[in-house]
């Protein structure tokens, strides 16, 4: 399975890139994902992510993670990731990363 990962705003900013390929299984859950890309773009990343260092690690309020065009929140991030639906050997995982929009 091939895992489409986009990266926005602040999150592209802070990981240098806005858009990445990785493999994954399938069962791989989005823990997991997040998990490889903290490891690949450090503590920053984290936080913006993560709003705990400790477990469980519930997700940003202000962050927004989109997968497969579905907003998902903490009680996704245990589950594996979807494939295409279509029962293709190699489905892609398109998951978007990005700051909520803030206003005053």
């Amino acid at each position: 399975m091939t895992i489409r990962v986009v990266l926005m705003g602040v999150i592209a900013a802070v990981a240098g890139e806005k858009e990445l390929l990785l493999p994954g299984d399938l069962g791989v859950t989005l823990r997991e994902v997040l998990d490889r890309l903290e490891a690949r773009y450090g503590e920053e990343f984290s936080r913006r992510v993560f709003r705990s260092q400790m477990p469980p690690r519930p997700l940003q309020m202000h962050t927004r993670i989109f997968v497969n065009g579905t907003l998902v929140g903490d009680d996704t991030l245990d589950r594996p990731l979807p494939g295409d639906g279509a029962g293709s050997a190699s489905p892609e995982v398109l998951i978007y990363l990005l700051p909520a929009a803030t206003g005053g």
